[in-house]
């Protein structure tokens, strides 16, 4: 026989459910490196955004100030492009900045 002390309540399930729950949703989720941005620029501005055409230019050792403003004219549709336009509405100003860290010290 099973004393009060010795059961888990529902009551005490449910609790401890709740507070588990309410822990992991104040977690932040990580914010994607530099790198793991960049890479999907790859098929487009080469791998390490080492251009493989001379028509698309190479996005290794950009300039960090100008990746970021070309990226945030392109989001606001103030440089035009049938691509990147698309592309930069998908990016928060913190992932811009990544991707111009990253690109930026490639040399």
């Amino acid at each position: 026989m099973t004393t009060p002390s010795q059961t888990i309540s529902p009551l005490m399930l449910l609790c401890s459910l709740v507070l588990s729950l309410s822990v992991q949703a104040g977690t932040t989720p990580a914010i994607a490196t530099g790198k793991m941005l960049g890479d999907t620029c790859a098929s487009c501005h080469g791998t390490r955004g080492k251009s493989f055409d001379e028509y698309m230019p190479s996005l290794a050792g950009i300039e960090r100030k100008q990746l970021i403003k070309a990226m945030q004219d392109y989001r606001g549709d103030r440089r035009a492009s049938v691509v990147m336009n698309r592309i930069a509405k998908g990016y928060t100003d913190p992932e811009i900045e990544a991707i111009a860290d990253y690109f930026s010290r490639i040399k």
